[in-house]
Formats: structure tokens, C-alpha cells, sequence
């Protein structure tokens, strides 16, 4: 009896091992891999959680391969950013005892996932003061500095740890006495439909009876039937700017693209066009707006598919969202209608469809919205309105062409890096300090009036007066 229990016990065990095992198992290969998720992820990284490979590239490896990871991700954007501290001042043998308190050549020194209760601000998972480790000299070195705790180093408008183009000195220093509206507050208009027709000065727009819709052949080589709102749809193309740049039907629903991803699935499949219309095509909008496609993937919007998971519901967001807009999937299309691309539409309406946070509900109470509203009726020039899109995708100019950045996470956090790309289209340099300092102020959609005015301006000020009172001091000789 003893002996029959025990290999009952025995059997037991090996069946609950083994349910337990297949449990894991399915989860981990099939299922959404929650049960291997160690802790709560941050905002920035919570949309690819189940990647677990994106970050973890490779087991029991070392901290290389993590911190490529990272790099790859991040790398283009603190380029950009002229990053005050990169790796090379870190690596600079004049520098390596400061590593010895802090090994600032590695991301996750600073950024630790999975750990949502010593995460802050921006992901850092460091105490706030953490600026002491290098700086703690600084009051002897400016004396202005000497009433400042450091945790309050990285307050709106003072420093940030990678991006400071719009904060440093000199760069203040150019900007005092700015008027907090300039003179020409307009922002810049996309040209690439204007650049395209110079360009093409011969070309003339496709005509609605010259759509090629008809001969489109699905994956059997069949002829597609279109569905019954074709008409409507061939009116609304020809006065579009695609009929205008000649992008015909068979441009964008062809089934011709084999380089795609699983997730970038063709605007309108065979059979999506004869029965739904439904309109869905990362890659098919990518073959004609490559860099917008990029930026895309780049943001929180898009980022998803970038390592082919499938598009990002609204219901995962951790924002607040509008209920009926849980089930919707972000991709072109969320915002653009091909057939009609309206960017009137995109730029405020498409926004405020999804968002449902205090800041987007109060945009129609705002000075932006009514000049928004201005320029749209023809009574405000053009480039004078603000939307959504004005502020949050900014118009990047290079060389002749203007075009949207479509990464709407670019200058989000810290919110500083929106200055010089857009606040300062319209605002002077201490106006906009000031303005996004003000975390209530940015609440009520810059509804209210403030003292647009920044301690970070007044210690530039006196440095400057110290400069030309030390000029006029007459020579020892």
C-alpha cells in the first residue's frame, strides 16, 4: 500500500509538471508570453513587451547585446539630438573615474525595465539627484548654482541629460528680448505635391474616367469586382492629389509587392476590395512615402509594426482613449483616406477621434484652435493656423522640401525638444520655456493666461550683465 502510494504520489507530481509545462510552453511559443513578463513594462516600451527578443537578443550573453539593442532603436535620435552625453565622453580616460559611480556608457544604467516602482520620468529608474555623481562641484564652478538641489537639475526648461539643443547658454543668450508672438508666427506648408508638378510640368492629372480600376487581377488572375461604392470612390480620387501626381487604382491595390512584412499587408487585398473596402496598406503607402512610412514606425503609433508584430488597437494605449474607438488599428489609413486625402481632417479630427485626455478635449476651448479655424474659412494666411498635428507631427525643412515628421513621439519627452521645431515657428524662446514648464497650462491646451517668464533666463541675464561689467572694469595698468 505504502508503495502503491507513493507511485501515485509520484505520478502526480509528473502529471502536474508536465500540465504546468505545457502551459508554459504554449504561452511561450503560441500564447501572449504575459506569464514571462517580470514586471510592469514602461510607456514607451509596453506596445512590444511580447518581442521579448527585440531587447533581449541573446540568453546569458552579457550586456553588449542589450545595449546594441538599445542603440538600435535610439541611436538615430540622440545623433540628431547632439547628445550631451554620449558614450565617447564616458570612454575619454580623462573621464574614467567618473564611471566608478556611475557606468553612464550603458542605457540601462540609467533605464531599467520591468521595474515600474523605481520608475520615474522618461524611464529613468535612477534617483533624481543622480546629476551629484559628476556635478557636485558646481556651486563652486557657478555660484548661481548654489541654491539648487539636484533633483531639480532636469526641471522643464533647465537641463535635460541628452537633448538640450533649445537650453543651452548660448543658445538662450541669442534669444533674450524676444517678443513671447513673433512678427511672422506662421509655421511651414508641405510643398512635395508643388515640388513634384514643377518637376513634372508636362504631366497632366489622371482624369476619373482614366482610372484603371477594371483591369486589377487578384492573386487567381481573376478580374476583381468592385464594390458598389466604386463611383463614389473614382470621383473622390480624381480630384485628390494622387490622380494629380498620376497614382492610378493599380498603384495601390495591385497584388504585386512581395518585398512585405506579414504585418504590412496591401491596402486592399482581392478580397477585401470586392466585398469590404477596407483600407489597411502600411507597405503599399510606403512605395510613395518611404520617410513618412519610417517615421511612422518610429512613434508610438507605428512602433509595433516596425518588428512585424501586428497594428496597435487604440484599446492599447495607455492613455485615456475615446470608448468607441477601442477596436480601431493604426496605420495610414487611421487618418488618411486615400481616396480623399484630406489633411484637414487628418491634422485634427483623426487626432480627436482616438484621444480622450484632458489636454486633447481642451484644444477647441484654445487661441490655436481659432486660428486653426481662420486659416481653414480663408480669413487667416496660410501656415497662421495651429492643429493637432501643427505641434505634435512638425513640418521638417530640408533643403527645398518640407515635409511632415510622422514619428508624433519624436517631441514628446522631455517636452523641450518641441521648442525649436515648432513653438518657436510662432513664440519666442523664453514664451515657450515658460509655457511647457507649466504642466497645468499645458493641461487646459494653453487656455489660460500665465507669467511667461523662466528662472533659466534671468541666471542668463545677470551672466551676461556680470560679462559686460567685467569689460568696463579698467585695467590694472
Amino acid at each position: 500500500m505504502r508503495i502503491f502510494k507513493s507511485v501515485g504520489f509520484i505520478h502526480y507530481g509528473v502529471l502536474v509538471t508536465v500540465l504546468l509545462g505545457g502551459i508554459l510552453a504554449y504561452n511561450l511559443l503560441l500564447g501572449d508570453r504575459q506569464l514571462f513578463v517580470p514586471g510592469e513594462t514602461t510607456h514607451g516600451h509596453h506596445q512590444i513587451e511580447m518581442a521579448c527578443s527585440t531587447c533581449h537578443v541573446k540568453a546569458f550573453t552579457g550586456s553588449e547585446p542589450m545595449q546594441n539593442a538599445c542603440v538600435a532603436c535610439h541611436g538615430d535620435a540622440l545623433d540628431k539630438a547632439r547628445d550631451t552625453h554620449p558614450k565617447k565622453k564616458f570612454t575619454d580616460p580623462r573621464n574614467a573615474d567618473l564611471l566608478a559611480n556611475l557606468d553612464a556608457t550603458q542605457c540601462v544604467t540609467c533605464h531599467i525595465e520591468h521595474s515600474p516602482e523605481v520608475t520615474g520620468d522618461f524611464g529613468l529608474t535612477l534617483p533624481e539627484d543622480f546629476c551629484f555623481y559628476c556635478h557636485r562641484d558646481i556651486a563652486e564652478e557657478r555660484p548661481s548654482h548654489s541654491e539648487f538641489a539636484f533633483d531639480s537639475c532636469s526641471n522643464s526648461g533647465c537641463h535635460n541629460y541628452h537633448d538640450n539643443k533649445a537650453l543651452y547658454e548660448q543658445y538662450l543668450a541669442k534669444h533674450v528680448g524676444q517678443p513671447s508672438l513673433l512678427n511672422d508666427a506662421k509655421v511651414r506648408i508641405p510643398n512635395a505635391i508643388s515640388l513634384w508638378l514643377k518637376s513634372n510640368s508636362d504631366s497632366q492629372p489622371l482624369a476619373q474616367h482614366q482610372n484603371d480600376g477594371h483591369t486589377i487581377k487578384g492573386l487567381l488572375g481573376t478580374a476583381i469586382q468592385a464594390p458598389d461604392s466604386s463611383a463614389k470612390v473614382v470621383q473622390q480620387w480624381a480630384t485628390s492629389a494622387h490622380a494629380t501626381a498620376q497614382v492610378n487604382c493599380s498603384d495601390c491595390h495591385a497584388e504585386t509587392d512581395t518585398s512585405r512584412t506579414k504585418n504590412e499587408a496591401p491596402l486592399v487585398t482581392h478580397t477585401e476590395l470586392a466585398h469590404t473596402g477596407n483600407l489597411n496598406g502600411l507597405a503599399t503607402c510606403k512605395s510613395c512615402h518611404e520617410k513618412q512610412t519610417l517615421g511612422f514606425k518610429s512613434g508610438l503609433h507605428g512602433m509595433r509594426q516596425a518588428i512585424d508584430l501586428p497594428a496597435m488597437q487604440v484599446a492599447q494605449a495607455r492613455l485615456p482613449m475615446q470608448k468607441n474607438a477601442s477596436h480601431r488599428e493604426l496605420n495610414c489609413s487611421s487618418c488618411h483616406d486615400p481616396h480623399k486625402p484630406d489633411l484637414v481632417e487628418a491634422a485634427v479630427t483623426s487626432c480627436l477621434t482616438c484621444h480622450n485626455d484632458e489636454h486633447s478635449n481642451n484644444f477647441d476651448k484654445s487661441k490655436h484652435y481659432q486660428a486653426w479655424l481662420a486659416e481653414q474659412s480663408g480669413q487667416g494666411a496660410a501656415g497662421s493656423g495651429v492643429s493637432c498635428a501643427t505641434c505634435h507631427m512638425p513640418r521638417i525643412k530640408k533643403g527645398k522640401r518640407v515635409h511632415v515628421e510622422h514619428n508624433q513621439s519624436l517631441t514628446l519627452e522631455p517636452n523641450s525638444k518641441m521648442i525649436r521645431p515648432v513653438c518657436q515657428q510662432c513664440h519666442g524662446l523664453e514664451f515657450s520655456i515658460a509655457a511647457l514648464a507649466d504642466r497645468n497650462l499645458i493641461n487646459s491646451n494653453f487656455t489660460r493666461d500665465f507669467e511667461p517668464r523662466h528662472q533659466s533666463f534671468d541666471l542668463v541675464k545677470a551672466r551676461q550683465a556680470a560679462k559686460r561689467a567685467g569689460k568696463k572694469k579698467p585695467s590694472a595698468d
